[in-house]
């Protein structure tokens, strides 16, 4: 019985993730996987016994995603879990090191982001629970995560999940 209850715990969460995000290329859709960042704090300098200045870092290792788009303007087909709408999206673009890439800002409303609304992409329904959408602008040449902007951060160190790709 403690098997089947543990089992149960360890699967629960991955069920909580149970959206589907793929991505155009070549003319079929590609199954984008879920990466987790990995997270590093960085201490500022300690004034009478006060820590001040801590910065966060998001990384995701790797120079570069394993999934190119074929085109500037990527277009994705999304279907939201049962708790999501498709406007709690967004695309963000990385900082690219030689060997990882990186959030511009550790919290997230401070980078730029574009989100999955009509104001910036081009939405139409694809007849199930999920939509297939574009930007309207082209986007340019680096790597970007398209993420969940309502997701509970995991861990002590916030960490996201993301879904990566790359733009010829």
């Amino acid at each position: 019985m403690k098997i089947i209850k543990a089992i149960i715990a360890f699967t629960l969460p991955v069920c909580l993730y149970a959206q589907k995000v793929e991505l155009k290329v070549l003319n079929n859709f590609v199954k984008l996987t879920v990466e987790q960042t990995q997270s590093e704090l960085k201490p500022g300098w300690t004034v009478f016994d006060i820590q001040l200045k801590d910065k966060l870092t998001h990384y995701l290792s790797a120079g570069h995603s394993t999934q190119l788009t074929d085109d500037n303007i990527p277009e994705f087909h999304i279907i939201p879990a049962e708790n999501e709408v498709l406007a709690d999206y967004a695309i963000i673009r990385m900082q690219q090191k030689k060997y990882y890439r990186k959030l511009p800002k550790s919290i997230i409303w401070e980078n730029d982001y574009k989100r999955v609304e009509p104001a910036n992409f081009y939405i139409k329904s694809d007849g199930d629970n999920g939509f297939i959408c574009h930007p309207l602008n082209t986007l340019v040449k680096g790597e970007y995560v398209l993420l969940n902007l309502k997701q509970e951060p995991i861990g002590e160190l916030q960490d996201l999940k993301v879904y990566s790709f790359q733009v010829p």
